[in-house]
């Protein structure tokens, strides 16, 4: 896949494209991937994916400091990548694009630069200024200007339309499974590893501290997971614990912190991955660390019974 920031370097012939934020390349994401590649075969064009950022929130609505994202740009770059898809365009999301008016966009982006055969996309797609720009739009635009237009149903789950609003609720809400089954994937934080007050040595149980490294990043409600974790170019089953570790009483704000299975040596100022396989309970206050010692000893046996049951 080649990256373009922009479109200025995109030089492929009439190519079929999809657009969108792309938050997470969840599983209606990838319908949508898949469909672009198909139609991109039948017509004997090249594939492409059209992506915005910042993200628009972070731009036009700077007072949100609560939004969170699924993905970093690197991660939702793999993911698009991964799909199989032959170009992704990256448009740096500014107020002056933001400024560009649905029907601009169409004439002046899709049609004049970038000469589209089709497009593919949800029929709840929406760009342009105030997000005036849909399906219905590009439909109307695509007689006069020579391009087909496909648009996929709304994917469901349950009933609820997979977007990556709804798996961030989850996320929040510690419904890990429904989130890694619409993201078709284990959910991810990456971060560098930070040094900890090592207590957790103490009682045969060392952690690395993760400093996440994207502020932005949806972080999983607190409680302790079966994740796996990456490090040095090395996989690690282990256990992690997101909350502010009431036992201890050390401080009060959130720590993320990960005991790697059978890891040995330092691993501070290393960057580090974990992918979260399954919540396994909420963050609990023990009287002694003995008793934090012991719960310790059971969470690491249901860990490596969710590992070993575990197909990624």
């Amino acid at each position: 896949m080649i990256t373009h920031t922009g479109i200025q370097s995109f030089s492929a012939k009439s190519p079929v494209v999809t657009l969108g934020i792309f938050d997470g390349v969840h599983c209606g994401h990838q319908l949508l991937l898949s469909e672009v590649i198909k139609v991109a075969g039948q017509l004997g064009r090249e594939s492409a994916a059209i992506t915005f950022w910042p993200h628009p929130r972070f731009v036009l609505s700077k007072a949100d400091d609560d939004f969170r994202l699924l993905n970093t740009m690197e991660e939702k770059t793999e993911g698009i990548r991964a799909a199989g898809i032959d170009h992704l365009i990256v448009v740096p999301f500014t107020p002056e694009f933001a400024a560009i008016t649905g029907e601009q966009f169409i004439s002046e982006f899709l049609v004049d630069k970038l000469q589209v055969s089709c497009v593919v996309v949800g029929d709840d797609v929406r760009f342009g200024a105030g997000g005036t720009g849909t399906a219905q739009m590009l439909q109307e635009f695509s007689g006069e200007s020579g391009f087909c237009v496909k648009h996929l149903d709304t994917h469901l789950h349950n009933e609820t339309r997979i977007s990556s609003t709804f798996i961030r609720a989850c996320l929040r809400a510690g419904d890990l499974a429904s989130a890694n089954r619409l993201l078709g994937k284990q959910y991810s934080l990456s971060g560098t590893v930070t040094t900890g007050n090592r207590i957790g040595t103490s009682i045969g149980f060392p952690t690395a501290n993760i400093n996440v490294s994207e502020h932005f990043k949806q972080i999983p409600s607190d409680g302790v997971y079966a994740v796996y974790t990456e490090v040095k170019g090395k996989r690690f089953a282990g256990m992690l614990n997101i909350g502010i570790r009431p036992t201890l009483q050390d401080h009060d704000h959130k720590t993320i912190e990960v005991h790697m299975i059978g890891a040995e040596g330092d691993f501070y100022n290393e960057n580090l991955t974990v992918r979260f396989v399954q919540r396994i309970r909420d963050e609990m206050k023990f009287g002694s660390l003995e008793e934090l010692r012991i719960q310790l000893e059971e969470d690491r046996k249901t860990t490596m019974n969710i590992i070993k049951f575990d197909n990624h």
